[in-house]
């Protein structure tokens, strides 16, 4: 078994066979929540080292994701990288602004600008929030070296084709999703998650 699904498995992170709705709209019926792994800190660590193993001869300079939990990742994998390299590298994040995309905040702009940077998130199901952190990088001027993924729930919708940038992920979790219209699991009245993911702002849509 892959050592990251082995990790989030044991914290209880994957849970099958529900119906939830992510932040893209999409439904499906397993979710991997990254809140039930981010209390585990040696955890949490042995996935941020296998992220700098993989990227520890790319002269990376920073480590970017989007917040909230995405500050963890960027601060474990930034530490891990500096152990590993023997040179500080920096760990910064992105926030989400009223529009719903990512911005830097905080000065951090200044440390991203001429670098060489990795992005990082926890699992992507369309890629549309991990590019955003890349727009926002682009913006800022930083050299976006690669992105890499916790979980890719989608390899074949989210890979470096369809992004048109260097892409990996530590673990593949396939996760079949569907539009509102197509979900069979709405078709069979399958409650919708109300604590995880967007479940409770989806039904509040739709009541209004």
């Amino acid at each position: 078994m892959n050592e990251v699904i082995a990790i989030l498995e044991k914290v209880g992170a994957i849970i099958p066979n529900g119906h939830f709705v992510g932040v893209s709209g999409l439904h499906f019926d397993t979710y991997v929540n990254k809140d039930a792994l981010l209390p585990h800190t040696r955890d949490i660590s042995a996935i941020c080292e296998l992220f700098a193993q993989k990227y520890k001869d790319a002269a990376i300079d920073v480590v970017a994701a989007p917040a909230l939990g995405g500050i963890i990742l960027s601060q474990w994998t930034a530490y891990h990288l500096t152990e590993l390299t023997h040179r500080e590298v920096l760990g910064v994040y992105t926030e989400k602004t009223p529009e719903n995309e990512q911005i830097f905040n905080r000065g951090y702009e200044k440390y991203v600008e001429g670098k060489r940077v990795l992005v990082l998130e926890d699992s992507t199901t369309t890629g549309q929030s991990v590019m955003k952190v890349v727009r926002a990088l682009r913006e800022a001027k930083g050299e976006v070296v690669a992105v890499c993924v916790m979980v890719n729930r989608d390899q074949d919708r989210v890979n470096e084709r369809t992004l048109g940038i260097p892409f990996s992920s530590l673990a593949e979790l396939p996760i079949i999703s569907y539009e509102q219209k197509d979900c069979p699991l709405c078709k069979n009245d399958v409650p919708i998650s109300t604590t995880l993911g967007h479940g409770k702002r989806f039904l509040e849509e739709q009541r209004t």
